[in-house]
């Protein structure tokens, strides 16, 4: 089988890009690789190009360039080959499903909670939406021996304060959100197994005296529940961060800078130096992101695979994947999460423990080539 890959923009998506096609190549596939057309004039040059070259297309996200997206329904009608689709961002930004021709379409999704939204609505009738979490590259991603000093004892955070979303950035600064923000945070708080979502989409309709499903389809309401959203998920990030991991260091954007000049560390490059980082730590402090309601972030795979506790935030994806009580530490509150991480701290000999049981599962279950050996295996189920 022939694959044609589109390579993605961003800070994590190349390397997630990289680690399929080789998995991809591991299994004996063979594996082309173009940059994504941006413009109508390099997406004729595309289809010409690879017209009756490939078996199958592989892309993430589908990409982040608005001519390709409004256009790929037609480059997956002229090339006639199932396009794999993996979503590590909500689909939702890109159109799906509407961008998509369903009958050569394969899409999966890190996220089972939006899968199982995108299956139950009405606007799809392709195959079914499939959960594909994300997953590790044990080597780039590996327990260092003989093991390193700790460099970082009191833990580390490794991300940005924000989704990296320039539309929802710019919609969020324009309005004004201070006072329906700190409700709606003071209620959350409380509770972080809640959906962000639906609070934000119930609070909304109270707001403006209509049921959430009738405000869920105003454009307007759309716009203003996703920039709260945002605006939440940038104070949920910074507040966790900062009370939990305490004396900790935080690697990201400027944005971190305001948690002191002893705590932020600057940017950390993914891979390779990240790997560096999450050997010499006594612990991995993880929090998703507002795009995510139940997927877990990459953070648990890597630091894990690094053999290295994790810490983080209760979703039900736990315990689809791991065997949570023994093999990671997770916290449904602000006040949960300062006692796990004294426990981590203390009980260092345990923590280890359980780390070592979370590697072991990782690399026997959650790696790159596992996931892509499940999306050809839905291929060639079509294909029997």
């Amino acid at each position: 089988m022939r694959i044609l890959a589109l390579k993605p923009q961003g800070y994590v998506l190349p390397f997630i890009h990289a680690f399929m096609v080789k998995a991809f190549q591991s299994v004996g596939l063979e594996v082309f690789e173009a940059p994504i057309p941006r413009t109508g004039e390099d997406i004729s040059a595309f289809l010409k190009t690879y017209h009756n070259r490939f078996d199958a297309g592989f892309i993430i996200d589908m990409g982040n360039h608005a001519s390709f997206i409004q256009n790929f329904k037609d480059i997956q009608i002229t090339l006639k080959i199932p396009w794999i689709i993996w979503f590590v961002d909500d689909p939702e930004g890109y159109n799906f499903p509407q961008t998509c021709e369903a009958s050569w379409t394969y899409a999966f999704c890190w996220d089972n909670e939006i899968c199982h939204r995108l299956i139950m609505g009405e606007d799809w009738r392709g195959r079914p939406i499939a959960h594909l979490p994300l997953a590790a590259a044990p080597e780039v991603f590996f327990q260092e021996q003989p093991k390193p000093d700790l460099v970082y004892p009191e833990g580390v955070f490794v991300g940005s304060t924000a989704h990296a979303n320039p539309f929802l950035k710019e919609a969020a600064t324009k309005s004004e959100f201070n006072k329906d923000q700190k409700f709606l945070w003071a209620i959350y708080s409380k509770d972080l197994t809640q959906s962000l979502h639906d609070l934000v989409w119930a609070y909304l309709g109270a707001k403006v005296g209509r049921a959430p499903e009738q405000v869920r389809q105003d454009p307007l309401g759309k716009l203003w529940a996703h920039a709260c959203v945002f605006k939440l998920g940038t104070m949920k990030r910074k507040e966790i961060v900062c009370r939990i991991l305490a004396k900790g260091a935080i690697f990201g954007d400027d944005g971190w800078r305001e948690a002191g000049e002893d705590h932020f560390q600057g940017p950390a490059k993914y891979g390779v130096e990240l790997s560096w980082i999450y050997n010499r730590s006594s612990f991995v402090l993880d929090i998703r992101q507002p795009q995510a309601r139940t997927g877990l972030t990459q953070r648990v795979f890597d630091a894990g695979a690094c053999g290295v506790p994790v810490l983080t935030e209760w979703s039900p994806e736990l315990e689809m994947l791991f065997d949570p009580e023994h093999e990671l530490s997770f916290f449904r509150t602000i006040d949960e999460g300062i006692q796990r991480r004294d426990d981590l701290l203390q009980s260092s000999q345990r923590a280890r423990k359980k780390a070592q049981a979370a590697k072991k599962r990782i690399l026997k279950q959650h790696t790159y080539k596992e996931r892509a050996l499940q999306a050809l295996r839905a291929l060639r189920t079509d294909s029997i």
